[in-house]
């Protein structure tokens, strides 16, 4: 038994992943369900916005790759629109609420860096600022793999944290006890939690040693930030040849910030 109490090397990884414990994974799904907050999935209000802007950028009743799909909200909206509708999420609890509430869309239970979807698709949507979680090298790869999968005039639309996150966020350490369980264990637990800026890289680090009875686990979010310039010339580096970025859609709202922008990349 160890706590951490350094700033970690930049997108190292951790001994344990929110997203695939196994009871962390049942707290973001009813995050991912609550309408009314921004956590996982966005307010209902923003669902909507977003999905409407993909439907305008996007061709119609087409084949579409949503990528971090969580328990369906997104995906949902898109079948109901006649898209062609496939979504990969490594939450083993998302994807089964997924499942089951709708079995004709094909849903993957996978992790999509190391296991990209085989196909072609028309649209391709990653939502919820998750293209800031991976290190650059995952991010090019990915990127690589979105762009050979997409047809010709296909779209990727996708949102990040722009530099404005900076003025949200700042290094500092706390922590919380828990008597009775909570978000991160349904069992007693003292949670020590820091906040590292690597501004020359334009990444958070969230790290987190989650003290139990006989153990601790220690994660680590990471959030990368990007200027208009950055993100766009990423883009095209890729082959993508027309990028536009759009800022204020959701305006202020109660998600780790209101700086997303949302970039729609066309093949």
């Amino acid at each position: 038994m160890e706590i951490i109490n350094k700033k970690p090397i930049l997108f190292q990884k951790s001994n344990h992943n929110i997203w695939t414990d196994p009871y962390i994974q049942q707290q973001i799904l009813k995050k991912h369900l609550d309408f009314q907050s921004d956590e996982a999935s966005r307010k209902q209000e923003s669902v909507l916005k977003i999905v409407n802007f993909v439907l305008k950028h996007s061709k119609s009743e087409s084949h579409l790759l949503d990528l971090g799909c969580g328990p369906g909200l997104y995906t949902s909206l898109f079948a109901n629109e006649n898209y062609d509708v496939t979504g990969i999420d490594f939450n083993k609890s998302s994807i089964e609420y997924a499942t089951g509430k709708r079995n004709e869309i094909k849903y993957i239970l996978n992790d999509y860096i190391n296991d990209y979807p085989n196909g072609k698709y028309d649209t391709i949507t990653m939502i919820y600022c998750d293209m800031g979680t991976h290190s650059d090298s995952d991010r090019d790869r990915l990127l690589d793999n979105i762009y050979c999968s997409l047809t010709d005039g296909g779209v990727f639309i996708f949102d990040v944290f722009s530099e404005k996150i900076i003025s949200d966020r700042q290094e500092n350490k706390s922590w919380e006890y828990s008597p009775h369980g909570g978000f991160w264990d349904e069992n007693e637990y003292l949670l020590l939690s820091q906040t590292f800026h690597y501004p020359k890289n334009k990444v958070f680090a969230y790290q987190y040693n989650l003290v139990l009875e006989g153990t601790i686990k220690h994660f680590i979010i990471w959030e990368r930030y990007y200027s208009e310039n950055e993100i766009t010339n990423i883009l095209k580096k890729v082959g993508f040849r027309k990028v536009s970025i759009y800022k204020d859609l959701l305006g202020k709202n109660n998600f780790t910030s209101s700086s997303e922008i949302f970039i729609v990349a066309e093949k």
